[in-house]
């Protein structure tokens, strides 16, 4: 298994700032959690459209802390 790091995380994401990295390891989110909640973000996961109550746990939290970056 991949190692949950700063620049593993920003491979995925692109650069992050410093809050948004912190409370993305705070979730203890795995990579793939992460890269499912970018895919989702950007609208390419295959489960866009069933509503965000499927979703539960790191994955859920990783797309809201990614929500909130666009605002």
């Amino acid at each position: 298994m991949s190692q949950v790091t700063r620049q593993a995380i920003e491979e995925i994401l692109g650069g992050l700032k410093e809050n948004d990295y912190a409370a993305i390891e705070a979730t203890g989110a795995n990579l793939k959690d992460i890269a499912e909640a970018k895919s989702l973000a950007d609208g390419t996961s295959d489960i866009v459209g069933q509503g965000e109550s499927a979703l539960a746990g790191p994955v859920k939290e990783v797309l809201t802390i990614l929500g909130e970056r666009t605002k």
